[in-house]
């Protein structure tokens, strides 16, 4: 049974970058004895950034890429899914609770070691997570829980020439309150695509073919997807 890396859209979800309520619906029609048409629609009114979604260079680049200019070899093709062994989230604000894990290289290339054999990454994407964190309430990873890459990390995938897609469990690809840079984001976009908020919390370890097409809207930063990961014998 493939796994689908999106939880299911509430409303009344939680926002994670203050910006008001992430999923809204209004009736546009509805089936009434009489009355056309004879249907249920509804406008849906979503905030991707803070649900599962895939977002372009056009993110953090006045002049980047949008969503729809990327090519659909970015939205499919073999993936490693790592959660990285132990737990090295550090204190780093204990009045808010935040908590922050800078993944290193060396501990990069070790995971994909360990789970691969090689400490090449040979695959064209990588999900990256822990092997535990907590959830809020809509099952994504908690956002005080802040999981990034250090800067060699983040050089050391884009070293090798076929990858072309970082997925994170986290809600973001930087953590950098009060500055204005973004440069995990900035690095990993000179060769791939992002996806963010993955719900990877019951996909065990290993190799998968992924597909993730988010909806192709025009110039958009970025844009909501369900992603789904089929095991080898589902290909097969």
């Amino acid at each position: 049974m493939p796994y689908v890396l999106s939880p299911k859209i509430v409303l009344n979800s939680e926002m994670m970058w203050m910006e008001g309520p992430i999923y809204e619906t209004e009736n546009l029609y509805k089936i009434q004895d009489g009355k056309l048409p004879p249907v249920n629609y509804d406008l849906h009114k979503i905030k991707p950034h803070s649900l599962t979604h895939a977002e372009g260079s056009l993110h953090v680049l006045a002049n980047g890429k949008s969503v729809d200019q990327y090519e659909s070899k970015y939205f499919y093709g073999s993936c490693l899914v790592i959660k990285i062994e132990g737990n090295n989230y550090q204190s780093i604000n204990p009045d808010k609770g935040i908590y922050h894990w800078e993944v290193t290289k060396e501990e990069l290339i070790k995971n994909i070691q360990r789970v691969t054999g090689s400490s090449t990454l040979r695959q064209d994407k990588l999900i990256l997570s822990t092997q535990h964190y907590p959830l809020n309430k809509q099952g994504f990873h908690d956002p005080n829980y802040v999981l990034t890459l250090s800067q060699a990390a983040a050089e050391y995938l884009i070293s090798h020439p076929n990858f072309n897609m970082y997925g994170t469990s986290w809600k973001s690809s930087d953590f950098m309150p009060g500055s204005p840079k973004r440069p995990i984001h900035k690095t990993l976009f000179q060769q791939a695509i992002i996806f963010e908020l993955l719900d990877v919390k019951n996909v065990p370890e290993g190799e998968y073919f992924f597909v993730g097409f988010p909806l192709l809207l025009e110039n958009s930063s970025e844009s909501p997807v369900t992603p789904v990961l089929f095991s080898k014998s589902e290909l097969r």
